[in-house]
């Protein structure tokens, strides 16, 4: 049975994420690719930085928009739209994005001593900041906020990353110490296209042509189960290997059985590009993917970002000259972000 002082605390905690996540997250409105409107075209502008080693050994980098945190393995991961009566065992979970709004009145947060929960939810949070940040992780600003809770649980401020980070538990502070940017800022930041490696290799489909490291398998298919990434994994959140995948979609694979899903790990994110192509509204259809209006216009190419899914896979709609119909590309969001980067900016037309 819940404690009042739990009940209390969930149902405050639970209001605090509401009022978080009430402002629909807004892209950025520059051009990617492209220098703001008040930047000199002379200038250079500085590329964004992950910091790679605030992931500790044994744990897993976990991406949403410009945000990046690192958890441990064994950790839950709920991803934007969870159910929160979702189980949540030792040592705890993240939770990305608003919960199922079926299923906020049973929001799980820990009990002190025991599991850990952080939230990070995009959008405005609505509160007045400070004149100085509370603390500086990796070279971000975090501003506190008061949670009205007991004293395990914070809740902070990061507006460099459009994010608000709600915590409580015995791993907190280890989780905030792991804030970074993602792999996303690195590949689609203002800036001059990053040179390809002497290693790589052109590979061209479907009127595109872009380069990869010559280690990758090139798999070509005609099938699609019409989800991205990983078998039996959370769809769109990362790729499930690293490789190049030219699908035409030409047939519909049927959906495979995937017991012992209700557990979620993180998903380690990895390098790796897709193309799809024949089935392209049942894919976008599948996924709810948004697409941004200011788009990259790379070598006769236009291409134009997804705006959800917002985790390890930068997806991408791509028109080539003289076709009517467009294509997707999706890019895989590891490590730094220079390969996906890469990748990105050699896209061009064959």
């Amino acid at each position: 049975m819940m404690r009042t002082g739990q009940v209390v605390a969930v149902a405050t905690l639970a209001s605090i994420a509401t009022a978080c996540s009430a402002g629909q997250y807004t892209p950025p409105t520059t051009q990617i690719g492209f220098p703001p409107p008040s930047q000199s075209t002379t200038s250079v502008p500085s590329i964004p930085a992950v910091v790679t080693a605030a992931t500790p050994s044994r744990w897993a980098p976990v991406a949403y928009g410009d945000a990046q945190v690192s958890v441990p393995a064994s950790f839950s991961v709920r991803y934007a739209g969870w159910f929160s009566c979702a189980l949540v065992t030792d040592p705890g979970a993240l939770d990305l994005g608003p919960a199922d709004p079926y299923g906020s009145s049973c929001a799980h947060w820990p009990s002190p001593g025991k599991t850990t929960t952080v939230q990070i939810v995009q959008g405005p949070p609505g509160f007045q900041l400070a004149s100085r940040p509370s603390t500086v992780i990796n070279g971000l600003d975090l501003y506190a906020q008061p949670s009205h809770t007991p004293a395990n649980v914070v809740v902070y401020d990061v507006p460099a990353l459009g994010v608000a980070i709600i915590g409580g538990g015995p791993l907190t502070e280890r989780i905030l110490h792991t804030l970074t940017r993602s792999p996303r800022t690195v590949a689609v930041a203002s800036g001059s296209a990053p040179a390809v490696p002497s290693g790589w290799h052109t590979v061209t489909f479907q009127g595109l042509v872009f380069d990869a490291p010559r280690s990758w398998t090139v798999t070509r298919t005609q099938g699609t189960d019409l989800l991205l990434g990983a078998i039996c994994r959370q769809s769109g959140v990362a790729l499930g290997g690293i490789g190049v995948i030219l699908d035409t979609d030409q047939q519909i694979l049927p959906v495979p059985f995937c017991p012992n899903m209700r557990s979620n790990p993180p998903q380690p994110p990895t390098d790796g590009v897709q193309v799809d192509t024949g089935r392209y509204e049942d894919f976008v259809g599948l996924l709810h993917l948004s697409f941004s209006t200011q788009c990259l216009e790379l070598h006769g190419l236009t291409a134009c970002p997804a705006t959800t899914p917002d985790y390890s896979i930068l997806v991408l709609r791509v028109t080539a000259p003289g076709r009517t119909t467009s294509v997707l590309v999706s890019v895989g969001l590891a490590g730094s972000g220079t390969v996906a980067r890469t990748i990105l900016y050699s896209l061009r037309a064959a």
